[in-house]
């Protein structure tokens, strides 16, 4: 019973994490993309990421905690160095990436990027920046799908 109660925890906090990526990469740095305003841009920005950042690290928490509670109640932890531990050990690694990300690198890179966008408000180089962004959130969409894949993978057995 608990490890249902963990494992629909861990998919719902996944979906909500995931989907507010994806949000974020479809939809929120395009759109401060073809804002005209420097200014602008940058503070529709950081409102935006002053809010989702705080839930995003819930998010995280909740994630890692549910999983961790369902590996070490299946064992699990005996397989994640293994050819069947796999896809565990791709999850595992691409959560503690992002939780390294939001809760240490990801203040300090995203506070460093605006104040060098506040010391030189050149439109082209704050358009260079959201545009590497927004590239790079592409490729970290792309990794956490994988991510979901392999836990999905793991779950059914298929490596087991």
């Amino acid at each position: 019973m608990l490890f249902s109660v963990m494992h629909l925890i861990h998919l719902i906090f996944v979906i909500l994490w995931i989907g507010g990526l994806a949000f974020i990469t479809m939809l929120v740095l395009p759109a401060v993309i073809r804002t005209p305003d420097s200014l602008e841009k940058v503070l529709q920005f950081q409102r935006i990421e002053h809010r989702f950042a705080p839930i995003a690290r819930v998010y995280s928490a909740i994630v890692g905690i549910s999983g961790f509670v369902m590996m070490f109640m299946m064992g699990w932890q005996g397989v994640i160095f293994t050819a069947a531990g796999l896809p565990l050990l791709f999850m595992t690694l691409v959560w503690c990436f992002w939780t390294v990300m939001l809760f240490g690198l990801e203040p300090i890179i995203i506070k460093k990027m605006l104040d060098n966008m506040a010391k030189d408000p050149d439109e082209m180089t704050i358009n260079s920046v959201f545009k590497r962004m927004n590239v790079l959130h592409w490729v970290l969409l792309f990794v956490s799908l994988l991510a979901s894949a392999a836990g999905a993978v793991f779950a059914h057995g298929f490596f087991l």
